[in-house]
């Protein structure tokens, strides 16, 4: 995979998680794996098509979830927060994938994206293609998110 792939979902989740959480990100980790498999036990996994294609996993811990929730939820019940847990780190995955895949496609491609797939626990096995990724880590006052970019041209 070409590490330019890469760039506009580090762009994009770094300005997602400022503008729309108000919580900065910091790249700690940038290496190449062999599958897109996520290391944390909440993974939000997208689909991409069209001028690249392959898959975007995110991941992250419960907790990481619980609190990306409660910042995009200001004003809930803790109790409401949980019930929308999945739904607010789909729709962070979303914005993420939706940036940088705005910005793959430039001005004369198109590239279009699935809806997210939510996957909880640790023990949960998803049978990926290897396709070479890469995989960038950032740490925030949230926890710790994983991006793995698996994408061909």
């Amino acid at each position: 995979m070409k590490a330019e792939l890469a760039n506009p979902f580090i762009r994009a989740a770094v300005d997602v998680f400022q503008t729309e959480i108000g919580v900065k990100l910091t790249r700690t980790d940038l290496k190449v794996k062999p599958a897109p498999i996520p290391t944390l036990p909440v993974s939000i996994i997208i689909g991409v098509a069209g001028l690249v294609k392959g898959q975007v996993c995110y991941s992250m811990s419960d907790s990481c979830a619980y609190e990306v929730a409660k910042s995009m939820l200001p004003g809930k019940l803790p109790v409401e927060i949980k019930r929308f847990t999945n739904s607010a780190v789909s729709e962070l995955a979303n914005m993420i994938t939706g940036r940088a895949s705005i910005e793959l496609a430039g001005d004369d491609s198109i590239v279009h994206i699935t809806p997210p797939a939510v996957f909880i626990g640790h023990g949960v096995y998803i049978d990926f293609l290897n396709v070479p990724t890469i995989a960038v880590s950032f740490i925030s006052e949230l926890g710790v998110l994983e991006i793995n970019i698996a994408l061909t041209e």
